[in-house]
């Protein structure tokens, strides 16, 4: 019997264990709702540049990545009262 048979070697891992399919949807789910708070609160120190995009000559770019919030915004009231209050807490 080969000594090394009987002890697990420190560079050998376990094989990994797949996710369960449960655990994969939920591990989504929390991913997407991170990137939507930080996609949302975002607008605030960004709210002048997307302004000057939107209204003045300014970068479209930046307009363009915040229009589905804008338009979110204006389909849903209680979403545009949270953007547009937190919105003042950075332009103030």
């Amino acid at each position: 019997m080969n000594p090394s048979d009987t002890q697990t070697s420190p560079l050998r891992s376990p094989a990994p264990v797949p996710p369960r399919p449960r655990s994969r949807f939920w591990s989504i789910a929390i991913q997407l709702a991170i990137f939507w708070v930080v996609y949302i609160l975002s607008i605030g120190p960004l709210y002048w540049h997307w302004y000057y995009g939107k209204y003045v000559n300014g970068p479209t770019l930046i307009a363009a990545l915040y229009e589905p919030l804008y338009q979110l915004c204006g389909l849903i009231p209680p979403l545009g009262w949270f953007v547009n209050w937190y919105v003042r807490l950075w332009i103030l």
